[in-house]
Protein backbone atom coordinates (compact mmCIF):
# COMPACT_ATOMS: atom_id res chain seq x y z
CA UNK A 1 0.00 0.00 0.00
CA UNK A 2 1.06 3.47 -0.61
CA UNK A 3 1.29 6.50 1.36
CA UNK A 4 -2.13 7.01 3.82
CA UNK A 5 -4.22 9.93 3.53
CA UNK A 6 -6.38 11.05 6.40
CA UNK A 7 -9.41 13.07 4.89
CA UNK A 8 -11.20 15.11 7.74
CA UNK A 9 -13.99 16.96 7.89
CA UNK A 10 -16.60 16.71 10.59
CA UNK A 11 -19.42 17.19 8.15
CA UNK A 12 -18.48 14.91 5.49
CA UNK A 13 -20.65 11.92 4.82
CA UNK A 14 -20.36 7.95 4.49
CA UNK A 15 -21.54 6.50 1.57
CA UNK A 16 -25.45 6.25 3.44
CA UNK A 17 -25.27 9.59 4.54
CA UNK A 18 -23.54 11.48 1.97
CA UNK A 19 -24.89 15.39 0.91
CA UNK A 20 -21.57 16.61 -0.67
CA UNK A 21 -19.73 13.55 -2.48
CA UNK A 22 -16.56 15.86 -2.96
CA UNK A 23 -14.64 13.54 -0.26
CA UNK A 24 -15.80 9.82 -1.15
CA UNK A 25 -15.14 10.93 -4.58
CA UNK A 26 -11.61 11.99 -4.03
CA UNK A 27 -11.26 9.15 -1.98
CA UNK A 28 -12.16 6.95 -4.78
CA UNK A 29 -9.50 8.25 -6.92
CA UNK A 30 -6.71 8.56 -4.34
CA UNK A 31 -7.26 5.10 -4.09
CA UNK A 32 -6.84 4.47 -7.46
CA UNK A 33 -3.55 6.39 -7.29
CA UNK A 34 -2.32 4.00 -4.99
CA UNK A 35 -2.81 5.86 -1.46
CA UNK A 36 -4.65 4.45 1.51
CA UNK A 37 -7.61 6.73 2.74
CA UNK A 38 -9.47 7.06 6.08
CA UNK A 39 -11.99 9.30 6.12
CA UNK A 40 -12.82 11.20 9.61
CA UNK A 41 -15.98 12.43 10.24
CA UNK A 42 -18.41 13.08 13.24
CA UNK A 43 -20.92 11.05 14.91
CA UNK A 44 -23.22 13.61 15.08
CA UNK A 45 -23.57 14.05 11.18
CA UNK A 46 -23.92 10.35 10.78
CA UNK A 47 -26.69 10.05 13.55
CA UNK A 48 -25.05 7.27 15.42
CA UNK A 49 -23.85 6.31 18.85
CA UNK A 50 -20.11 5.86 19.45
CA UNK A 51 -19.03 3.63 22.17
CA UNK A 52 -17.80 5.74 25.25
CA UNK A 53 -17.81 8.97 23.37
CA UNK A 54 -14.36 8.22 21.55
CA UNK A 55 -15.29 7.10 18.21
CA UNK A 56 -16.26 4.44 15.54
CA UNK A 57 -14.49 2.74 12.49
CA UNK A 58 -16.68 1.35 9.99
CA UNK A 59 -16.21 0.13 6.64
CA UNK A 60 -18.67 1.14 3.84
CA UNK A 61 -17.11 -1.31 0.81
CA UNK A 62 -13.68 0.39 -0.45
CA UNK A 63 -14.27 3.49 1.81
CA UNK A 64 -12.63 3.22 5.21
CA UNK A 65 -14.42 5.80 7.81
CA UNK A 66 -13.69 6.73 11.33
CA UNK A 67 -17.11 8.49 12.69
CA UNK A 68 -15.81 10.59 15.91
CA UNK A 69 -18.01 11.77 18.78
CA UNK A 70 -18.72 15.00 18.82
CA UNK A 71 -22.29 16.54 20.46
CA UNK A 72 -25.46 16.55 18.54
CA UNK A 73 -26.61 20.28 17.59
CA UNK A 74 -29.82 21.83 15.41
CA UNK A 75 -29.36 24.65 13.68
CA UNK A 76 -26.35 27.14 13.22
CA UNK A 77 -25.59 28.66 16.39
CA UNK A 78 -23.02 28.05 19.33
CA UNK A 79 -23.79 24.28 19.86
CA UNK A 80 -22.89 23.49 16.60
CA UNK A 81 -19.49 25.48 16.82
CA UNK A 82 -19.01 23.68 19.89
CA UNK A 83 -20.22 20.44 18.27
CA UNK A 84 -17.44 21.37 15.24
CA UNK A 85 -14.31 22.08 18.10
CA UNK A 86 -15.59 18.75 20.06
CA UNK A 87 -14.75 16.93 17.37
CA UNK A 88 -11.59 17.74 16.37
CA UNK A 89 -10.65 17.78 20.37
CA UNK A 90 -11.93 14.09 20.48
CA UNK A 91 -9.73 13.67 17.19
CA UNK A 92 -6.48 14.64 18.86
CA UNK A 93 -6.89 12.44 21.95
CA UNK A 94 -6.96 9.63 19.98
CA UNK A 95 -4.81 10.40 17.39
CA UNK A 96 -2.61 7.64 18.34
CA UNK A 97 -5.30 4.89 17.94
CA UNK A 98 -5.30 5.11 13.98
CA UNK A 99 -2.45 4.36 11.09
CA UNK A 100 -0.52 7.25 10.84
CA UNK A 101 -1.10 9.67 8.01
CA UNK A 102 1.59 10.88 5.60
CA UNK A 103 -0.86 13.32 4.70
CA UNK A 104 -3.93 14.83 6.32
CA UNK A 105 -6.84 16.64 4.25
CA UNK A 106 -8.54 18.66 6.13
CA UNK A 107 -12.16 20.51 5.55
CA UNK A 108 -11.12 23.95 7.82
CA UNK A 109 -14.15 25.60 9.90
CA UNK A 110 -11.64 27.98 11.03
CA UNK A 111 -11.25 28.89 13.67
CA UNK A 112 -12.94 25.78 15.74
CA UNK A 113 -11.18 22.59 14.25
CA UNK A 114 -7.35 24.38 14.81
CA UNK A 115 -6.88 21.08 16.79
CA UNK A 116 -6.25 19.26 13.46
CA UNK A 117 -3.61 21.19 12.74
CA UNK A 118 -2.07 19.87 15.86
CA UNK A 119 -2.71 16.50 14.77
CA UNK A 120 -0.58 16.93 12.08
CA UNK A 121 2.15 18.12 13.98
CA UNK A 122 2.29 15.92 16.60
CA UNK A 123 2.15 12.58 14.00
CA UNK A 124 4.55 14.42 11.38
CA UNK A 125 2.37 14.43 8.66
CA UNK A 126 1.77 17.00 6.03
CA UNK A 127 -1.14 19.06 6.70
CA UNK A 128 -3.05 20.58 3.41
CA UNK A 129 -6.31 22.62 3.96
CA UNK A 130 -9.16 23.20 2.06
CA UNK A 131 -11.56 25.83 2.46
CA UNK A 132 -15.33 25.79 1.57
CA UNK A 133 -16.77 28.96 3.22
CA UNK A 134 -14.30 31.70 4.93
CA UNK A 135 -14.80 31.30 8.68
CA UNK A 136 -14.92 33.43 10.63
CA UNK A 137 -15.23 36.13 7.88
CA UNK A 138 -18.81 34.97 6.51
CA UNK A 139 -19.93 35.90 10.30
CA UNK A 140 -18.94 39.97 9.70
CA UNK A 141 -20.00 39.08 6.25
CA UNK A 142 -23.92 38.14 7.16
CA UNK A 143 -23.79 41.85 9.64
CA UNK A 144 -23.43 38.96 12.96
CA UNK A 145 -20.50 40.86 13.97
CA UNK A 146 -18.01 43.26 13.23
CA UNK A 147 -14.84 42.79 12.01
CA UNK A 148 -13.21 44.65 14.52
CA UNK A 149 -14.88 43.26 17.39
CA UNK A 150 -12.16 41.82 19.36
CA UNK A 151 -13.12 38.56 19.15
CA UNK A 152 -13.73 38.39 15.31
CA UNK A 153 -9.46 39.67 15.78
CA UNK A 154 -8.74 36.65 17.80
CA UNK A 155 -10.77 34.22 15.56
CA UNK A 156 -8.28 35.62 12.59
CA UNK A 157 -5.56 35.30 14.14
CA UNK A 158 -6.66 31.31 14.44
CA UNK A 159 -7.31 31.31 10.26
CA UNK A 160 -4.05 32.78 9.94
CA UNK A 161 -2.34 30.38 12.08
CA UNK A 162 -4.27 27.77 10.61
CA UNK A 163 -2.86 28.81 6.96
CA UNK A 164 0.70 29.54 8.14
CA UNK A 165 1.22 26.11 8.73
CA UNK A 166 -0.24 24.69 6.23
CA UNK A 167 1.81 22.78 3.83
CA UNK A 168 -0.44 23.45 0.70
CA UNK A 169 -4.14 25.30 0.71
CA UNK A 170 -6.84 24.81 -1.20
CA UNK A 171 -9.61 26.75 -1.84
CA UNK A 172 -13.22 26.38 -3.47
CA UNK A 173 -13.86 29.97 -3.92
CA UNK A 174 -11.59 31.81 -6.73
CA UNK A 175 -11.71 34.92 -4.41
CA UNK A 176 -10.11 33.50 -1.50
CA UNK A 177 -7.15 34.21 -3.60
CA UNK A 178 -7.58 37.89 -2.96
CA UNK A 179 -9.08 37.20 0.66
CA UNK A 180 -5.45 36.48 1.76
CA UNK A 181 -3.65 39.12 -0.03
CA UNK A 182 -6.42 41.71 1.32
CA UNK A 183 -5.45 40.41 4.73
CA UNK A 184 -1.89 41.02 4.32
CA UNK A 185 -1.00 37.28 5.17
CA UNK A 186 0.85 36.18 1.58
CA UNK A 187 4.44 36.84 1.26
CA UNK A 188 3.52 39.65 -1.67
CA UNK A 189 1.79 41.22 0.90
CA UNK A 190 3.77 41.24 3.52
CA UNK A 191 2.68 37.92 5.96
CA UNK A 192 4.27 34.46 5.43
CA UNK A 193 1.93 32.52 2.85
CA UNK A 194 3.60 31.76 -0.12
CA UNK A 195 0.92 32.41 -3.27
CA UNK A 196 2.60 28.93 -4.99
CA UNK A 197 1.26 27.16 -1.81
CA UNK A 198 -2.68 28.26 -2.31
CA UNK A 199 -4.39 26.82 -5.07
CA UNK A 200 -8.36 27.14 -6.54
CA UNK A 201 -10.11 24.12 -7.21
CA UNK A 202 -14.08 24.25 -7.03
CA UNK A 203 -16.47 21.49 -5.65
CA UNK A 204 -17.58 19.51 -8.73
CA UNK A 205 -19.95 16.15 -9.98
CA UNK A 206 -19.09 12.62 -11.08
CA UNK A 207 -20.65 13.04 -14.65
CA UNK A 208 -20.71 9.36 -15.46
CA UNK A 209 -22.50 8.62 -11.72
CA UNK A 210 -24.74 11.32 -12.10
CA UNK A 211 -25.97 10.04 -16.05
CA UNK A 212 -26.01 6.33 -14.30
CA UNK A 213 -28.37 7.89 -11.39
CA UNK A 214 -30.75 9.58 -13.28
CA UNK A 215 -31.32 7.11 -15.53
CA UNK A 216 -31.82 4.43 -12.76
CA UNK A 217 -33.72 6.00 -9.86
CA UNK A 218 -36.71 7.91 -11.44
CA UNK A 219 -39.31 9.65 -9.35
CA UNK A 220 -42.79 8.20 -9.19
CA UNK A 221 -43.51 12.16 -9.24
CA UNK A 222 -47.21 13.19 -11.44
CA UNK A 223 -46.26 16.57 -11.21
CA UNK A 224 -42.46 16.27 -12.21
CA UNK A 225 -43.49 13.48 -14.72
CA UNK A 226 -45.69 16.20 -16.59
CA UNK A 227 -44.71 17.55 -20.06
CA UNK A 228 -46.89 20.46 -20.55
CA UNK A 229 -45.34 23.05 -17.95
CA UNK A 230 -42.50 24.96 -17.30
CA UNK A 231 -41.19 23.41 -13.84
CA UNK A 232 -38.80 25.55 -11.95
CA UNK A 233 -36.87 23.38 -9.38
CA UNK A 234 -34.84 24.48 -6.15
CA UNK A 235 -33.05 21.98 -4.31
CA UNK A 236 -31.14 22.81 -1.27
CA UNK A 237 -30.85 24.35 1.95
CA UNK A 238 -33.83 26.91 3.31
CA UNK A 239 -32.72 29.06 5.39
CA UNK A 240 -32.56 33.30 5.57
CA UNK A 241 -29.10 32.86 3.78
CA UNK A 242 -30.93 31.22 0.39
CA UNK A 243 -33.72 33.77 0.14
CA UNK A 244 -36.51 31.05 -0.99
CA UNK A 245 -39.31 33.58 0.49
CA UNK A 246 -38.20 35.95 -3.05
CA UNK A 247 -38.71 32.66 -5.03
CA UNK A 248 -41.31 32.01 -4.00
CA UNK A 249 -43.21 35.70 -4.40
CA UNK A 250 -41.75 35.45 -7.75
CA UNK A 251 -44.07 32.26 -8.29
CA UNK A 252 -46.77 34.38 -7.00
CA UNK A 253 -46.07 36.76 -9.88
CA UNK A 254 -46.72 34.09 -12.35
CA UNK A 255 -49.82 31.91 -10.97
CA UNK A 256 -52.00 33.14 -13.74
CA UNK A 257 -49.86 31.68 -15.77
CA UNK A 258 -50.92 28.11 -15.38
CA UNK A 259 -47.73 26.68 -17.25
CA UNK A 260 -45.03 27.58 -14.54
CA UNK A 261 -45.13 25.75 -11.54
CA UNK A 262 -42.34 25.71 -8.94
CA UNK A 263 -40.68 22.86 -6.68
CA UNK A 264 -38.74 23.07 -3.65
CA UNK A 265 -37.05 20.35 -2.18
CA UNK A 266 -34.94 20.44 0.93
CA UNK A 267 -35.06 21.62 4.55
CA UNK A 268 -33.83 24.03 7.07
CA UNK A 269 -35.00 26.61 9.54
CA UNK A 270 -37.19 28.64 7.38
CA UNK A 271 -39.24 25.42 5.78
CA UNK A 272 -42.41 25.34 8.05
CA UNK A 273 -42.76 29.13 8.42
CA UNK A 274 -42.83 29.22 4.14
CA UNK A 275 -44.75 26.48 3.75
CA UNK A 276 -47.63 28.23 5.84
CA UNK A 277 -46.69 31.43 4.10
CA UNK A 278 -47.62 29.31 0.66
CA UNK A 279 -50.95 28.94 2.51
CA UNK A 280 -51.63 32.10 3.67
CA UNK A 281 -50.92 34.17 1.01
CA UNK A 282 -52.71 30.97 -1.37
CA UNK A 283 -49.98 30.09 -4.14
CA UNK A 284 -50.95 27.47 -5.59
CA UNK A 285 -48.39 27.32 -8.02
CA UNK A 286 -45.26 26.53 -5.55
CA UNK A 287 -44.69 22.98 -3.94
CA UNK A 288 -42.66 21.80 -1.20
CA UNK A 289 -41.74 18.55 -2.25
CA UNK A 290 -39.35 15.78 0.66
CA UNK A 291 -36.93 17.69 2.85
CA UNK A 292 -34.61 15.22 2.03
CA UNK A 293 -33.99 12.76 -0.47
CA UNK A 294 -30.90 10.45 -1.46
CA UNK A 295 -28.44 11.32 -3.14
CA UNK A 296 -28.84 9.33 -6.46
CA UNK A 297 -32.39 10.60 -6.85
CA UNK A 298 -31.25 14.35 -7.19
CA UNK A 299 -29.97 13.68 -10.49
CA UNK A 300 -33.42 12.93 -11.79
CA UNK A 301 -35.15 15.79 -9.66
CA UNK A 302 -32.83 18.49 -11.33
CA UNK A 303 -33.21 17.19 -14.74
CA UNK A 304 -36.72 17.13 -15.07
CA UNK A 305 -36.71 21.23 -14.32
CA UNK A 306 -37.20 23.82 -17.42
CA UNK A 307 -35.18 26.05 -15.42
CA UNK A 308 -32.88 25.27 -12.14
CA UNK A 309 -32.67 27.81 -9.46
CA UNK A 310 -30.09 29.39 -7.14
CA UNK A 311 -30.94 32.30 -4.53
CA UNK A 312 -28.85 33.12 -2.51
CA UNK A 313 -28.92 36.34 0.48
CA UNK A 314 -27.54 39.45 -1.77
CA UNK A 315 -23.84 39.24 0.73
CA UNK A 316 -23.39 36.06 -0.27
CA UNK A 317 -20.66 35.02 -2.65
CA UNK A 318 -19.03 37.70 -2.33
CA UNK A 319 -15.65 35.67 -2.49
CA UNK A 320 -16.57 33.08 -5.07
CA UNK A 321 -19.68 30.15 -4.69
CA UNK A 322 -18.99 26.31 -4.20
CA UNK A 323 -22.55 25.18 -3.55
CA UNK A 324 -22.45 21.50 -4.65
CA UNK A 325 -26.58 22.11 -6.36
CA UNK A 326 -24.68 24.42 -8.94
CA UNK A 327 -22.73 21.49 -9.82
CA UNK A 328 -26.08 19.27 -9.58
CA UNK A 329 -27.14 21.35 -11.97
CA UNK A 330 -24.50 21.97 -14.97
CA UNK A 331 -24.90 18.04 -14.95
CA UNK A 332 -28.76 17.97 -15.53
CA UNK A 333 -28.28 20.23 -18.79
CA UNK A 334 -30.87 22.95 -17.87
CA UNK A 335 -30.40 26.89 -17.62
CA UNK A 336 -29.56 28.27 -14.44
CA UNK A 337 -31.20 30.96 -12.49
CA UNK A 338 -29.29 32.92 -9.68
CA UNK A 339 -30.26 35.65 -8.22
CA UNK A 340 -26.35 37.04 -7.09
CA UNK A 341 -23.64 38.09 -9.44
CA UNK A 342 -21.12 35.18 -8.51
CA UNK A 343 -17.79 37.08 -7.87
CA UNK A 344 -14.11 36.04 -9.18
CA UNK A 345 -15.48 32.86 -10.71
CA UNK A 346 -19.57 33.61 -12.04
CA UNK A 347 -19.32 30.27 -13.90
CA UNK A 348 -23.22 30.86 -14.96
CA UNK A 349 -22.39 34.42 -16.57
CA UNK A 350 -19.54 33.46 -18.14
CA UNK A 351 -20.60 30.65 -20.15
CA UNK A 352 -24.27 31.80 -21.16
CA UNK A 353 -25.22 29.22 -19.06
CA UNK A 354 -28.54 31.33 -18.00
CA UNK A 355 -28.62 34.50 -15.58
CA UNK A 356 -26.35 35.29 -12.58
CA UNK A 357 -26.97 39.43 -11.40
CA UNK A 358 -27.46 40.94 -9.00
CA UNK A 359 -31.72 40.54 -8.83
CA UNK A 360 -33.41 41.52 -5.37
CA UNK A 361 -37.22 41.77 -6.00
CA UNK A 362 -39.12 39.17 -6.87
CA UNK A 363 -40.73 40.84 -9.97
CA UNK A 364 -36.81 40.73 -11.40
CA UNK A 365 -36.27 37.18 -10.53
CA UNK A 366 -39.86 36.42 -12.21
CA UNK A 367 -38.69 38.03 -15.38
CA UNK A 368 -35.01 36.40 -15.23
CA UNK A 369 -37.01 32.96 -15.05
CA UNK A 370 -39.36 34.02 -17.80
CA UNK A 371 -36.34 35.14 -20.22
CA UNK A 372 -34.56 31.47 -19.45
CA UNK A 373 -38.07 29.36 -19.87
CA UNK A 374 -39.60 31.18 -23.08
CA UNK A 375 -36.40 32.06 -25.11
CA UNK A 376 -37.00 30.49 -28.99
CA UNK A 377 -36.63 26.65 -28.75
CA UNK A 378 -33.03 26.93 -30.53
CA UNK A 379 -31.65 28.94 -28.15
CA UNK A 380 -33.13 27.02 -25.15
CA UNK A 381 -31.41 24.13 -26.55
CA UNK A 382 -28.44 25.46 -27.45
CA UNK A 383 -28.04 26.77 -23.37
CA UNK A 384 -28.75 23.46 -22.64
CA UNK A 385 -25.54 21.99 -24.83
CA UNK A 386 -23.31 24.71 -22.78
CA UNK A 387 -24.85 23.67 -19.57
CA UNK A 388 -23.90 20.19 -20.11
CA UNK A 389 -20.21 20.76 -21.82
CA UNK A 390 -19.37 23.13 -19.00
CA UNK A 391 -20.33 20.53 -16.46
CA UNK A 392 -17.15 18.54 -17.79
CA UNK A 393 -14.91 20.93 -16.32
CA UNK A 394 -16.13 20.01 -13.02
CA UNK A 395 -16.01 16.24 -13.72
CA UNK A 396 -14.07 15.08 -9.90
CA UNK A 397 -12.08 12.70 -12.40
CA UNK A 398 -10.48 15.71 -13.45
CA UNK A 399 -10.48 17.87 -10.33
CA UNK A 400 -9.46 14.81 -8.03
CA UNK A 401 -5.87 14.79 -10.80
CA UNK A 402 -5.84 18.65 -9.44
CA UNK A 403 -5.93 17.51 -6.04
CA UNK A 404 -3.53 14.73 -6.24
CA UNK A 405 -0.83 16.91 -7.60
CA UNK A 406 -1.10 19.03 -4.41
CA UNK A 407 -0.71 16.42 -2.29
CA UNK A 408 2.29 15.42 -4.22
CA UNK A 409 3.40 18.94 -3.50
CA UNK A 410 3.19 18.86 0.13
CA UNK A 411 4.84 15.40 0.30
CA UNK A 412 7.58 17.00 -1.65
CA UNK A 413 7.86 19.91 0.27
Amino acid sequence: MGKRIWIVNAQTGSPDKVANPRYLEFAKYFMAAGYDVITFNSSQREGIEVPSRKYLEKQYGEYKFVHVYAPEYVGNGIKRIYSIWKFAHNLYKNRNAFEKPDVILHNVHAPFDYPIVKVAKKLGAKYVTEVWDLWPDNFANFGMISRRNPVMMFFYRIERWIYEHADQLVFTIAGALQYLQDKGWTTNTGGKIEMARVHYINNGVDLKQFDYDRDSYPREDADLNRKDIFKVIYLGSISFANQVQMLIDAAALLQRDTNYHFFIYGNGPQREALEQYVVDKGIKNVHFKEKRIPLCECAWVVSQATVNIMTYEQRFGYMGVSSGKMFQYLAAGKPIVCNINIAYDNVIRDNELGVSENISTPEALCQAIRNCAEQPRYRYDGMCDRVRKTAEKFDYKNLAAEEIKVIEAALAS
